[in-house]
């Protein structure tokens, strides 16, 4: 998406995959690429200038660009993400990670590094990778919040999955009611609802409209398979509450994004989900 020729979108949560972050990826989410049928980058792995290309070929302003663990091994590291955000400041946005199974205070310290040290703005939480393998660790339980803590203490937003998973991995503590304990107990703490949060999109949808620190995030959701309930909110009673995002590469800027051209949005409330709202939720606005 463009603006007399200059690209404005944002996209709330990419990852860069390179050639060796591409080797990495445990078995539990080989199967769900396929699946979404996602391009050969995601399994090969891609250089950085690609991936800027690719997002000036969609309109892509920003990308907030996010590591990813799963457990303590790292697919793409907080360090990786900090330096690909240093080498292009205008082009991404850090999102670091943590372990929030560790003592609070090695927790609440690393995510202090995280945002101060290496600059990131957004904390990416996993609720499902928190478990056992067959039960995860819903949000509301107390290991997070040193997470919630230290981020409202900063000013930075945590972004966390909601909804069923993809991977192998158990999806009830996906639920987005989960959330509504987070944003009582932290309301000056910005809350993405990231993944839409189907099949439990309702919910998502009105703890968004209830809590003024809550918002959905749309990654790994292409808008063509968005539920009609979920395009309504969008379009009326939920105009400021959501962030488009891709989960790039597993869905790609161009295709995500010109499916928000079908939705019948009228030009301020596109431009709100594709850009205003995640400058807004983000602290980014000036």
């Amino acid at each position: 998406m463009s603006e007399d020729g200059k690209a404005i979108a944002i996209d709330a949560w990419g990852s860069w995959i390179g050639p060796e972050a591409a080797k990495r990826w445990p078995d539990e989410y080989l199967h769900i690429f396929r699946k979404y049928r996602s391009p050969s980058s995601i399994f090969e792995g891609i250089p950085l200038e690609r991936m800027l290309a690719e997002m000036d070929a969609a309109g892509v302003d920003r990308c907030v660009l996010s590591a990813f663990y799963h457990k303590d091994l790292a697919v793409v590291s907080n360090e990786e993400v900090a330096e690909a955000v240093a080498a292009h400041p205008d082009r991404f946005i850090g999102s670091g990670t943590v372990n929030p199974l560790r003592r609070p205070g090695e927790v609440a310290g690393e995510v202090e590094r995280l945002v101060t040290g290496l600059g990131m703005r957004v904390i990416r939480l996993e609720p499902y990778m928190y478990g056992d393998g067959t039960v995860g660790l819903p949000p509301n339980d107390k290991h997070y919040w040193p997470v919630y803590l230290k981020c409202s203490e900063l000013g930075v937003a945590v972004a966390i999955q909601v909804g069923h998973t993809g991977p192998l991995l158990p999806s009830e503590c996906g639920r987005p009611i989960y959330l509504d304990e987070v944003a009582l107990a932290f309301p000056e703490l910005v809350i993405l609802g990231c993944h839409l949060g189907q099949p439990w999109h309702e919910e998502m949808m009105t703890l968004a409209w209830k809590h003024p620190n809550v918002y959905v995030e749309t990654s790994a959701r292409t808008p063509k398979h968005w539920p009609a309930s979920f395009v309504d909110f969008v379009r009326t009673w939920g105009r400021d509450k959501v962030l488009w995002a891709t989960d790039y590469p597993l869905l790609p800027f161009d295709r995500t994004l010109s499916e928000t051209e079908e939705l019948g949005l009228d030009e301020e409330t596109r431009r709100r989900l594709v850009r205003d709202n995640a400058l807004r939720a983000l602290g980014l606005e000036g």
